[in-house]
C-alpha cells in the first residue's frame, strides 16, 4: 500500500520477544499525541476503534498483546514478534513535525537507550524507502509505475510460483531482513550493545570506516549522523553506500 500519507518512519529493532512496546508506545504518546487523540487499536484478540490514546496503556497492561497496531490521525504505531528473523520491532509513522530527529533521539534515550534487548533504530523517509524496496510487478501496475529499464532477476520460488521481479539490491535506500537485526543505511541511526557482536565489528572500526560527513558517537546508546540528515532520494547515494559499507561490508549474510 502507498504509504505516502506519512512522511516519515522510525523502525525499532530488539531481541525477539523482549522489547518493550509498552514502554516505547508510553512515551510516544506522552511527547507527541494528545490524551484526547482518538485512536483505534487492532491485535488478533482485540478491536477497539475511537477511543482515547490514554486508554491505550490500560489495554497493554491488562493483556498478554504479542502484536498490535494504533491507528490516529496522522500516525501509527505498530509492534510485531518476527519469529523468522529473530527480533522484535516497533513502526513508528508519522509527519515532519512528529518524527523530528531529536523527539526521536529522546524516545530512544528515554526508554531504550540502556537495555539489553534494544538492538537498533533508524529514522528514514517514508516515501523513499517505500519507493526503493518495491519489487512486485503488481506493485508498479497499482501505482501506475514504469518499469523500464529496471533490473529483475528470479523471486526464486519454483514452478509455477517463479516469477521475474525487480531487483533492488543495487537501490541506496534498500534494507534488508537479517537474523537479529536489518541491514540498512540511514541519515539518524542508534546502536545498542548487542548490535557490534551481531555484525562482528567494534564501534570504533565502523567509525573509522564512515565517510567524513557522518558521525558516530556514544550518548545513552551509539548514534549515528550524517550531516544531511534524513536522506530523501538518491542524489545521497554515495553517501548511503559509504554508511552501508562502514557497518555491513563483509558481514556474513544471515537472513
Amino acid at each position: 500500500m502507498n504509504s505516502s500519507r506519512f512522511d516519515r518512519a522510525l523502525w525499532i529493532i530488539g531481541r525477539w520477544k523482549q522489547l518493550d512496546a509498552s514502554a516505547i508506545w508510553s512515551q510516544f504518546h506522552h511527547t507527541g499525541i494528545p490524551d484526547e487523540t482518538l485512536v483505534s487499536f487492532r491485535s488478533a484478540d482485540i478491536n477497539r476503534t475511537s477511543i482515547r490514546a490514554s486508554k491505550i496503556e490500560e489495554i497493554l497492561d491488562g493483556a498478554h498483546v504479542p502484536s498490535f497496531e494504533v491507528l490516529g490521525d496522522g500516525f501509527s504505531f505498530s509492534y510485531g514478534q518476527n519469529a523468522g528473523q529473530n527480533y522484535d520491532h516497533v513502526f513508528i509513522k508519522s509527519n515532519l513535525a512528529v518524527l523530528t530527529p531529536e523527539f526521536c533521539d529522546e524516545l530512544i534515550s528515554s526508554t531504550l537507550a540502556d537495555s539489553l534487548n534494544f538492538t537498533q533504530a533508524h529514522l528514514v523517509d517514508e516515501n523513499y524507502q517505500y519507493y526503493q524496496n518495491i519489487c512486485d510487478p503488481l506493485d508498479f501496475k497499482a501505482l501506475g509505475l514504469s518499469m523500464e529499464g529496471l533490473p529483475m532477476k528470479s523471486n526464486g520460488l519454483p514452478f509455477p510460483l517463479e516469477q521475474q521481479i525487480v531487483d533492488t539490491s543495487q537501490n541506496p535506500g534498500r534494507y534488508r531482513l537479517c537474523q537479529n537485526y536489518v541491514e540498512v543505511a540511514a541519515g539518524y541511526m542508534w546502536f545498542g550493545d548487542s548490535f557490534w557482536k551481531l555484525i562482528g565489528r567494534s564501534s570504533q572500526c565502523v567509525r573509522e570506516r564512515l565517510p567524513a560527513e557522518v558521525s558516530l558517537v556514544h550518548a545513552e546508546c551509539w548514534k549515528l549522523r550524517s550531516q544531511v540528515g534524513v536522506f530523501t532520494d538518491s542524489c545521497t547515494a554515495e553517501l548511503q553506500e559509504g554508511v552501508r559499507s562502514a557497518l555491513f561490508d563483509d558481514v556474513p549474510p544471515n537472513g
